[in-house]
């Protein structure tokens, strides 16, 4: 196999699939990413079983062939390389030549027989949506996923298509964050892996004139991003009926300036550790929010003004779990909907509409 072509092309192409290759793996080829090239067309993907990334470029072909070369390595090199033209060959000797400017590397590769076969989508089933809006919707709940196996099913969100809307839901059994937008699609719903959409979010772009499109064949899933496909699997189990915990009534309700709220939170965390944890205590109170706090590593008070209609509450928080979910919001200020009880959950939306809503239980003050 052997091909030149713009240093910055294979880069791209190396450095986005080799996301997907392991890190370490009992199989060495997993480690790698593999190149196959049919005239001149070079394709490049990166696989560890649970998450493909495959993508193809134009080159300046001048032997078919194919290998796969360990992609931290590949990807290392190619990016000290000077700028302009990159040769890559490989022989029988089964050793790269990667050539660029004076600069030349000799690397060891496998055979491509060694790599497994990766899973094919089929595109029938699936719809499409702007780059931008997957991503918000992934950052905004991907946070509240579950982190233990204990139940596979929350280890991802739920995308949930129901009456011409698009949900996409994250539970960990102490806090719930969804994000809804129109989608004209049939109903459908499918869980995918949290780790699958941190690497999808790596290559979404900020651009709503931009799609990614999904495509849902049994227990995979394919998103199409700009030339790159990435593959997973989907998670199969039973996810929590979430709805009915998110039904409340509006009666109680405190309005708060997200930013003045996570710099807040933000000063807090800093006398609370893995060593050191205790809630932080919430004084809702008049249009004054008060939040303190007491650790082995010293004690905080802090306040600041609010928009509040209740009779006056204390409640306890994880802190950290509450500045997740004001970091999630992407709106200037932000509604808590509360009960009379310091020991019922809360729910945070938007000022208006419910683009948004995250729910996180209470601790118990002591």
């Amino acid at each position: 196999m052997k091909f030149s072509c713009p240093k910055e092309n294979i880069l791209n192409a190396v450095q986005i699939t080799a996301r997907a290759a392991a890190s370490k793996s009992t199989i060495s080829s997993l480690e790698g990413i593999l190149m196959e090239l049919e005239g001149n067309v070079l394709t490049v993907t990166g696989y560890n079983l649970d998450i493909g990334i495959r993508t193809t470029l134009e080159v300046n072909g001048i032997e078919n062939g194919s290998t796969v070369i360990n992609a931290k390595m590949a990807g290392d090199i190619i990016r000290k390389m000077p700028s302009g033209e990159i040769y890559f060959g490989v022989g029988e000797s089964k050793a790269a030549e990667i050539k660029g400017g004076n600069a030349e590397f000799s690397v060891m590769c496998m055979s491509a027989d060694e790599y497994p076969v990766v899973p094919q989508v089929n595109p029938a089933t699936g719809f499409s949506i702007p780059q931008k809006t997957m991503k918000s919707m992934i950052l905004q709940t991907k946070y509240a996923c579950a982190v233990t196996d204990t139940k596979p099913a929350l280890m991802g969100c739920k995308f949930e298509v129901q009456n011409n809307v698009l949900n996409v839901v994250a539970v960990d059994g102490i806090r719930i964050a969804l994000r809804q937008e129109p989608l004209s699609y049939e109903n459908l719903e499918f869980i995918v892996p949290v780790k699958t959409l941190e690497e999808l979010v790596s290559i979404l772009s900020d651009d709503n004139d931009k799609n990614v499109t999904l495509s849902i064949d049994k227990n995979q899933i394919s998103f199409n991003v700009e030339g790159y496909t990435m593959i997973s699997r989907l998670i199969d189990g039973e996810f929590i009926p979430y709805k009915k915990h998110l039904e409340c009534d509006e009666t109680i309700t405190a309005e708060v300036n997200c930013r003045e709220i996570i710099e807040m939170l933000d000063r807090s965390m800093l006398i609370i550790n893995e060593k050191n944890k205790c809630p932080i205590r919430c004084d809702f109170s008049g249009d004054i929010l008060s939040m303190s706090c007491t650790t082995a590593l010293g004690k905080i008070n802090d306040k600041i003004n609010i928009k509040y209609n209740g009779e006056p509450i204390s409640i306890g928080f994880n802190a950290k779990y509450l500045l997740d979910a004001f970091k999630a919001c992407d709106t200037d200020c932000a509604k808590i909907i509360l009960t009379a009880s310091a020991v019922a959950p809360i729910i945070i939306v938007p000022p208006q509409g419910r683009e948004f809503t995250f729910l996180l239980l209470p601790m118990r003050l002591k």
